[in-house]
């Protein structure tokens, strides 16, 4: 599994939402991804609004295109102001999927050098909840998202959130 970086780590360590929290799961050793394609996490769209690190958090989830679903996430620091951001897609691997992300700081900088990024191996779907290595987006409903990830063996970190009403975002 790809983890994140301690720098990364020590961005989390604020605290984050912990009702109701996603499991997240690991490959176990000689693990292989789960089959399916792009269709079979179309669940996840959508706009979604709640806490996390302290902080409003943002995540949007774009329907497919192109065999790929495009996500988007703002962490807002609890002073004010974004504390980071994510860009990541959802894309059909070799028969199965993998998220791929990058991650930014609020000029834009990016975290990552410039061809490279963290990648997230599809385990399973069950019901309306993607298992990636480390990693998991559940749909709760109709109107609610959970995530969770896993940072450096320390400790999950999870986000609990709403469906955005029209016109909502972090402030």
């Amino acid at each position: 599994m790809v983890r994140m970086s301690a720098l990364v780590w020590a961005l989390f360590s604020c605290g984050a939402a912990t009702a109701a929290a996603p499991d997240v799961r690991t490959f176990p050793e000689n693990g292989a991804p789960s089959p399916a394609t792009i269709g079979d996490v179309a669940f996840l769209t959508g706009h979604w609004i709640g806490d996390g690190l302290g902080a409003c958090a943002e995540e949007v989830m774009s329907e497919s295109a192109g065999g790929q679903i495009m996500g988007m996430f703002r962490q807002m620091a609890p002073e004010g102001g974004v504390r980071f951001y994510e860009f990541y897609t959802i894309a059909e691997h070799e028969g199965s999927l993998a998220l791929r992300i990058k991650h930014f700081n609020p000029d834009m900088t990016g975290w990552e050098e410039k061809d490279e990024m963290v990648t997230f191996p599809l385990l399973a779907i069950e019901g309306t909840t993607a298992y990636f290595d480390g990693l998991t987006f559940s749909r709760r409903g109709k109107k609610g998202f959970a995530s969770a990830v896993m940072i450096d063996d320390q400790g999950v970190v999870s986000f609990d959130m709403r469906a955005a009403k029209s016109g909502e975002s972090c402030s």
